[in-house]
């Protein structure tokens, strides 16, 4: 196969070629920018208990895994500690080694009260915890503890009350840090019951100051609902979240939910419960690992070895969605597309919830696939004009109609994720030809590989 990055095609097809060019350059092609890929509702494998080093008899919660990934820090309320709810740490000497014996931090974050980890920042410096020590405004505060050494332990200050304009009468906790990445802007997100929330405890952000202060919070009504939600962890790239929420069920049942967004500026998407995640027990306060390849996580489910235990749980697969998975759960939904009237009808797996969306007409070529990398399905079509052929695709991380002409109209449409960055590329089948318009950076190739009667194996589950 011969693939080349411009439309120069050879002489002896170079009719074919300013044909296909006065078809894919009208309207001057792609009208809607694809937007940049979250990382997805990936598939996550069968979660694992830590074991004995990290989890005892007593409760162990709200995990954090350190930037480098060589220290794991927890809450644990069993015997030996300075009271309440204490901060632990277990440590290893490489990415492969085993967790190390968990130890407690000490009086320099721990007191006599219920004291916890929220997050580290990206560089390690800085630690968010929160506590309802004396002096404090109200209930529980988020507090700040901070070292020079991003791998010494023993060189986390005394944590300072973050201060009014985030802490206030009531709880406030579970702040989750971010910065992002492309504009170095920092973000803290946690939970309140303050007054005037959507419901028992809500998710709040607040900006950072380039002098380090904060900004008044604002809920992020996306995520928020009447039901109580708890700690939240954000990824690197600031474009999926993990929170714990009882909106399934009783009050006392958790289950972990994630997000994902186009990009930073973007609003959350409907958060989806993780399945393979979640059990009858409850399960939350998820913490992802800084490189989005693991995700920690508290449960009460049976088999543990205390009343609560901490679980690991790794990404099978980034940025992959399955066939026809609309809820981004991991599993093919069962769904029909009616020609009759252009709707398609989901049973969305995650939640056994059903779905009826109206988008396209009769005699379109459903073409569904994962374009905006969400690890959903969206749903799209391909339609056949006299000439030419258009794709409508509503995508699913922020509900965006994009219109894309690409193609003529005797084109087979042959979507497919052919530069493996996870979002499935907009594609025709000419001839022996492939024009393919790659969603990593936007650019039209053609490939030649097959003869003109030969069926592409990627157009076989367009109908």
């Amino acid at each position: 196969m011969k693939i080349k990055n411009t439309l120069t095609m050879l002489s002896a097809i170079i009719a074919l070629a300013m044909t296909a060019m006065s078809a894919f350059s009208q309207n001057n092609g792609l009208t809607g920018a694809a937007p940049n890929a979250a990382t997805g509702f990936s598939v996550f494998s069968a979660p694992q208990n830590l074991g004995a080093t990290i989890n005892s008899a007593s409760k162990e919660q709200l995990p954090v895994l350190a930037p480098s990934g060589l220290s794991f820090y927890f809450v644990s309320e069993r015997p030996g500690g300075l009271g309440g709810r204490d901060i632990y740490v277990s440590q290893r000497a490489t990415l492969s080694s085993a967790w190390g014996a968990a130890q407690n931090m000490g009086s320099n974050l721990n007191t006599s009260s219920n004291d916890s980890i929220s997050s580290i920042s990206p560089d390690g410096l800085e630690m968010f915890m929160e506590s309802d020590r004396p002096g404090g405004l109200g209930g529980s505060d988020i507090y700040l503890s901070r070292r020079i050494d991003p791998n010494d332990d023993s060189e986390w200050s005394t944590p300072v009350n973050i201060g009014g304009v985030l802490n206030n009468a009531s709880n406030d906790y579970f702040g989750n840090y971010f910065v992002d990445p492309a504009t170095g802007a920092g973000t803290l997100i946690f939970l309140s019951n303050r007054p005037g929330g959507q419901g028992f405890n809500d998710i709040y952000q607040s900006t950072r100051n380039a002098n380090g202060t904060f900004n008044p919070p604002s809920p992020v009504n996306e995520l928020n609902s009447a039901a109580n939600e708890q700690r939240a962890s954000i990824s690197h790239d600031g474009l999926e979240i993990f929170f714990s929420s009882n909106r399934l069920g009783p009050a006392t049942i958790f289950a972990i939910f994630v997000s994902t967004r186009a990009s930073t500026s973007s609003p959350w998407s409907p958060p989806v419960a993780v399945a393979s995640l979640n059990t009858t027990g409850s399960d939350g306060q998820p913490a992802l690992s800084h490189d989005g390849t693991v995700l920690y996580f508290a449960s009460g489910r049976p088999g543990g070895s205390g009343d609560g235990d901490i679980y690991s749980a790794v990404r099978v697969s980034v940025n992959r969605s399955s066939t026809a998975d609309f809820d981004g759960d991991g599993r093919t939904d069962v769904s029909v597309f009616r020609p009759s009237d252009g709707t398609w009808y989901v049973m969305q797996s995650g939640s056994n919830t059903f779905r009826a969306q109206q988008f396209g007409a009769s005699g379109d070529k459903i073409v569904p696939g994962d374009y905006d990398g969400d690890g959903r399905t969206d749903f799209a079509v391909f339609r056949q004009t006299p000439q030419n052929g258009f794709w409508y695709i509503l995508r699913s991380s922020d509900n965006v109609f994009q219109t894309v002409q690409w193609g003529l109209n005797t084109d087979k449409p042959v979507p497919g994720d052919y530069d493996g960055d996870g979002k499935t590329d907009i594609a025709v089948y000419r001839n022996g030809i492939w024009y393919i318009v790659q969603s990593s950076n936007g650019n039209p190739t053609y490939a030649y590989f097959g003869l003109g009667s030969d069926i592409p194996v990627a157009a076989a589950n367009v109908q």
